[in-house]
């Protein structure tokens, strides 16, 4: 009610407004899973908008230990580590690859050494069952123990179905590629086997090869450097073929000085090779006495060699009273093969120092090392780049388009390529449905598969209508947008102008969801039909609004077929 106390003309705004639905926000993911720091009192999943966000509140990823090999051709390998925490990685691919606004929830820090089923079951059971549709994502779930992981799923998966039918899972499987062997059945095989069939999830194969770089403690952990010998591997074996080549050395001096008279430049030049061979094996051999002997040997042999050259020794035979068809010169290639089966390569020279210290003392193998970090590429279950694809697809054209044939970013290769032929039994299967990621010439790496887990065509006999993931997640949207509208009805008269009113909204809503192409049909009536009337329940004295609403939904063109005919020129 006005009260004017100025002189004028007042105004009254009155709001005429129709009720109205709002879609809700479809792609939520809740990431649960270990991080570098746990903010203080953390029962709740975070609300992260941005990489940068994430790393204010719960850090980056878990520097990992350098181990590196040396290689025969003097240079090294870095080892791959075995990353047990990709909850940082998982979020750089989330927002590298379209995702926005999420949630994490962090059941633990770095300190806790293993991915435990008991803290991911403690993560699952703190989200919870809210209007919002969430994506359930288990980034750490791959590096759990194989039973841990099919269980930490199926308990997803249980909840979804009893509970939070809004949720949606995505699932790993629990290797990379298509070979690893357990229980006589390859990694789908066993997945399929151990996982609950269900709508409300997809599957999505194989692990991905990014462009990311693994995060190593650069400053606290000494470097873990190998030698060329393996473990439990001997001297023998190791220089097998030097220690052949010394005796052919060997035998080639031999035939020289019995054919005599012996040419002094041909042996110094086969002595020069013996030399080299053993130099070449001291400079990576262990410290130690049998380095000592080894350095010993090469020295006295270098000054058979100068005495050569110089002419001091010119005489290769032994004396008369002695085997005069035994070469004297013999003996250093003996000597050097002695204290070459002697030494040991198992330590490479950057054993034991960190990073910051090698960069000082060993300016050229620190600098080895970091081109093998930058070399050396993350791999990933797809979990965490297909949220980001389904939160990239809701916000470009909408949660009722198919998140397939769609490129991955920040991808390099699939672990495996999948053929077609392969792909058939991927795609359509009664034990479960997995969707394929693979890689097209001239397209890079494209999501090829758009099924729920029960991606089965049909059930028993009926078609199966949530065998689709844009489908089962568009119903899921639609329930939940419509229900939070409906509410306003609550309290309100149960008179033929209320039900006017609801449906008048509902057939609005539902027309501009035609109109955007969520819909099929070519015409309103035959995308949606909307009924609402009202009911008493007698027995417990309550009126009862009703709506039932039918739609048509958009199924993708998952086949193409395309018929050709040809005719033949007339003579």
């Amino acid at each position: 009610m006005l009260n004017p106390t100025t002189p004028g003309v007042s105004v009254e705004e009155i709001t005429r407004l129709p009720n109205s639905v709002s879609l809700i926000d479809t792609a939520i993911p809740v990431f649960i899973g270990y991080t570098e720091m746990m903010p203080a009192d953390h029962t709740e999943p975070l609300n992260i908008s941005s990489l940068l966000e994430y790393e204010k509140k719960f850090g980056k990823a878990k520097g990992e230990h350098i181990q590196i090999k040396d290689k025969v051709n003097k240079g090294i390998e870095l080892i791959a580590p075995e990353v047990q925490f990709l909850m940082y990685y998982s979020l750089q691919m989330y927002f590298a690859n379209g995702g926005g606004p999420c949630q994490v929830f962090s059941v633990g820090n770095y300190t806790s050494g293993e991915i435990k089923l008991v803290d991911l079951s403690t993560g699952l059971g703190v989200i919870k069952d809210t209007f919002d549709p969430k994506i359930i994502v288990f980034p750490d779930a791959v590096s759990m123990a194989e039973a841990d992981f099919y269980s930490i799923y199926n308990q997803a998966i249980d909840k979804v179905e009893s509970l939070a039918k809004n949720w949606f899972i995505l699932l790993d499987t629990y290797h990379g590629n298509s070979f690893i062997q357990s229980d006589n059945l390859n990694t789908i095989g066993n997945f399929r086997k151990e996982i609950a069939l269900t709508t409300h999830a997809a599957a999505y194969f194989p692990h991905l090869t990014t462009i990311l770089n693994y995060t190593f403690d650069e400053t606290n952990t000494p470097i873990i450097h190998t030698g060329l010998q393996e473990n439990g591997q001997t001297s023998a074996s190791l220089y097998a073929g030097e220690i052949a080549a010394l005796e052919e050395l060997k035998n080639l001096a031999s035939e020289e000085i019995i054919s005599g008279p012996a040419n002094g430049f041909v042996l110094g030049d086969l002595l020069g090779q013996a030399i080299a061979i053993a130099e070449e094996i001291n400079e990576t051999a262990d410290e130690g006495d049998a380095k000592g002997n080894l350095i010993h040997a090469i020295g006295e042999a270098k000054a058979v060699l100068e005495a050569i050259y110089d002419g001091t020794i010119d005489d290769f035979l032994v004396p008369d009273d002695l085997d005069a068809d035994t070469p004297v010169f013999s003996g250093e290639f003996e000597a050097l093969k002695t204290a070459i089966l002697a030494v040991k390569d198992e330590v490479g020279a950057a054993n034991g120092i960190t990073m910051r210290d090698l960069e000082s003392v060993n300016s050229a193998l620190y600098n080895q090392i970091k081109k093998e970090m930058a070399s050396l590429h993350v791999v990933l279950p797809p979990s965490s780049a297909m949220a980001g694809v389904y939160g990239r697809i809701d916000s470009t054209r909408g949660v009722w388009k198919a998140p397939a044939n769609i490129s991955l970013n920040y991808v390099i290769a699939p672990t495996e390529k999948v053929s077609d032929k392969e792909q058939s039994d991927l795609n359509i299967n009664d034990s479960g449905s997995i969707n394929a990621i693979r890689t097209f010439t001239g397209k890079g790496t494209l999501v090829w598969g758009a099924r729920t887990f029960d991606g089965r065509d049909k059930i028993e006999t009926e078609d199966n209508v949530w065998k689709y993931v844009h489908v089962r997640r568009y119903c899921d949207m639609m329930k939940q947008s419509i229900n939070i509208a409906l509410q306003t009805f609550i309290d309100e008269p149960t008179i033929p102008f209320t039900y006017l009113r609801a449906k008048t909204m509902l057939e609005n809503f539902l027309n501009q969801q035609w109109i955007e192409g969520a819909l099929a049909g070519s015409t309103p009536k035959e995308a949606y039909k909307v009924e609402v009337d009202g009911t008493k329940d007698e027995i417990n004295d309550i009126n009862i609004l009703n709506a039932k609403i039918e739609i048509a939904l958009v199924r993708p063109a998952e086949f193409i077929v395309l018929n050709f005919s040809h005719k033949l020129q007339l003579s």
